[in-house]
């Protein structure tokens, strides 16, 4: 089944939207009657037509019955997830079902067990029974598991009266004089849609990246619907350039599908929260780009040619900066992959990541670039048998190195990287995926698992050390298959035939030196015996392909020794010389005195 699929509208929520609200948000039962109205946009229960055409962005201006369709869809998936109070211990699809088992008077956390014992014994179907054929069975079950959640889930909506759901959405509008707010389960209303209000300015750019810009912004201070955007900073995709077509509709509604339907329920309250926003006729896109110009000479130079789309949607998510002088801290880094990959060879000395990071530095050297081992080990992330040489918790927080004799710090970021939500995001990412990106993904749970595998851990800090730390995680586009596969596999056949995952030491000239990864795995398990693996660095531009040569010239073979697994790889010779001097490997038999200095590590020099 294609990815894309699971995406989908299910189909009786289309219709009847469709039949019932009519064609556009301003025939329809969103807005009142003043939606056409430009004074309506300050107003709770107006806003300015999407219908009317838009001064600052090229873009349609009628929502569709479609788009209404889902938008109805989404708040009724958050409700849902909001009532959700089970404490089911599996991170399965099943809680997403949970009101329908009390109602039944049946506890959800058992349903749940019976649910996830039917998916393991569909998963059995594919161990291997000697035959060889064992890995095509586990593919073959993995998507009746994933598709037998989903039948139950989709069974689940066409039996809940669409009717009583759209009563529902409508009483709350009609309390709220018809503002399109939805009666959530915690008892507060939330709005079926924020819009954001003409003459809202931006105070900052927060943060930036490839596809998206997060800037915090100020509502006029005479707008009623203020309220609706304290604590919430403006996320943005961006364009190419300016005067490209806009970001369509149907790119931030399918990412708001892909939040709502594949990763709260997985993460729940520790996913940042995200919602919509109408930014037609705001006039906020251009203040944006003007902002960005103002302070291009700021940005990273990678992002300094890049702008923000014109579109009539974005994104309000959760601001998780200190409010203020309050004293509190924000800790912000990237888990990654917190297990091994499953496609990592089986003599791997080393993680997903810090082979990543090892081999991205090998290539391209450079004083300003932090090399691997001040950069967390994601394995050692919520691990209680870390090995001590790499289990520094400064590695999440470099800038805080300084203060390494700071007791209080120290405490706080061992609490961080120890927390609980941690945990649950490794469980997530082993039970989404067990085979690892050389192969197709036959289902979606493979795009949720790099997604998880690629979002970013805020965790704010109260000054009282009395007060609990929120941690939350973010960043989570959908990433297209068809699109970011042979990027996902292409990585990973570098890290494997370029030895990155393997290698025992780095060559340059005929001076040794320790690998700079500081991977838990490099510090764990019996010592390595067998050939050493060499990374043989030479001077030259970086070369997209690595060579794992056999046949070396006699000077090379003689510096390295007989029975070495050699790869070969270009580099700035000379930078990576002055990068590596802190792990260069004692000679003449003297002890090293290194902190990376590993004992389990193969001897360079040892003849086989």
């Amino acid at each position: 089944m294609e990815a894309q699929a699971f995406l989908q509208l299910p189909p009786q929520l289309l219709y009847d939207s469709a039949s019932n609200h009519g064609s556009s948000v301003a025939g329809g039962d969103c807005f009142d009657d003043d939606f056409l109205s430009d004074a309506g946009r300050d107003s709770p229960s107006n806003a300015d037509s999407l219908a009317e055409d838009s001064d600052d962005e090229a873009v349609p201006g009628a929502v569709s019955s479609a788009d209404m369709a889902r938008l109805r869809a989404m708040s009724y998936d958050r409700s849902r997830n909001l009532r959700c109070a089970c404490s089911c211990a599996c991170a399965c699809d099943c809680a997403r079902d949970c009101d329908e088992d009390r109602s039944n008077g049946q506890p959800c956390d058992k349903a749940c067990e019976r649910a996830c014992d039917d998916e393991g014994e569909g998963e059995g179907e594919g161990e291997s029974d000697g035959d060889g054929d064992g890995q095509q069975r586990r593919d073959q079950a993995r998507p009746r598991a994933r598709t037998r959640r989903h039948r139950h889930r989709h069974r689940h909506l066409q039996t809940t009266p669409i009717q009583a759901l759209d009563m529902k959405i409508d009483g709350s509008r009609t309390s709220t004089g018809g503002s399109g707010i939805d009666d959530g389960a915690d008892g507060a209303y939330h709005p079926l849609v924020s819009i954001l209000p003409r003459g809202t300015k931006p105070v900052r750019l927060v943060g930036e990246g490839a596809a998206n810009a997060v800037f915090e912004i100020k509502v006029p201070p005479n707008s009623r619907v203020g309220a609706q955007f304290q604590g919430k900073l403006l996320r943005v995709a961006k364009a190419p350039s300016l005067g490209r077509a806009p970001t369509s509709s149907d790119y931030y509604f399918r990412q708001q599908e892909f939040f709502i339907r594949e990763i709260q329920p997985h993460l729940g309250d520790h996913a940042v929260n995200q919602e919509l926003v109408v930014l037609h006729k705001s006039g906020i896109v251009d203040e944006l780009n003007a902002m960005l110009r103002d302070v291009n000479h700021l940005r990273k130079p990678k992002f300094q040619a890049s702008f923000i789309g014109h579109a009539s949607w974005g994104f309000l998510v959760e601001d998780m900066r200190p409010k203020g002088d309050d004293g509190s801290l924000l800790i912000e880094f990237k888990p990654k992959w917190l297990l091994q990959s499953p496609s990592a060879p089986k003599s791997a000395i080393r993680c997903r990541q810090c082979a990543l990071e090892l081999r991205n530095y090998l290539k391209a050297p450079s004083a300003k670039a932090p090399r691997p081992e001040r950069r967390p080990c994601p394995i050692a992330i919520a691990n209680p048998d870390c090995p001590r040489q790499v289990s520094s918790p400064f590695r999440i927080a470099p800038q805080l190195a300084g203060l390494q004799d700071d007791k209080r710090i120290q405490t706080i970021l061992d609490n961080i990287i120890n927390h609980k939500a941690l945990r649950k995001l490794r469980d997530c990412q082993k039970s989404l995926d067990d085979v690892g990106p050389l192969r197709p993904p036959t289902n979606l749970d493979f795009v949720v698992a790099m997604t998880l595998r690629d979002c970013t851990c805020f965790a704010l800090v109260p000054a009282n050390d009395e007060g609990e730390i929120k941690l939350r995680f973010g960043d989570f586009d959908y990433k297209d298959p068809e699109k970011k596969f042979s990027h996902w596999r292409g990585t990973e056949q570098d890290l494997i035939e370029g030895g990155f995952y393997t290698a025992d030491w780095v060559v340059c000239g005929d001076t040794h030196y320790h690998p700079p990864s500081m991977c838990a795995l490099e510090w764990s398990g019996p010592p390595r015996t067998g050939d050493a693996v060499i990374l043989l660095m030479e001077d030259g531009p970086p070369k997209t392909h690595s060579r794992r040569s056999s046949c070396l010239s006699s000077d090379i073979a003689s510096s390295l020794g007989a029975g070495k697994t050699v790869y070969r790889h270009t580099t700035d010779l000379a930078t990576l010389h002055k990068g590596l001097e802190p792990f260069k490997r004692e000679t003449g038999g003297a002890s090293s005195t290194s902190i990376y200095h590993n004992p389990l590590r193969c001897d360079p020099l040892a003849r086989t």
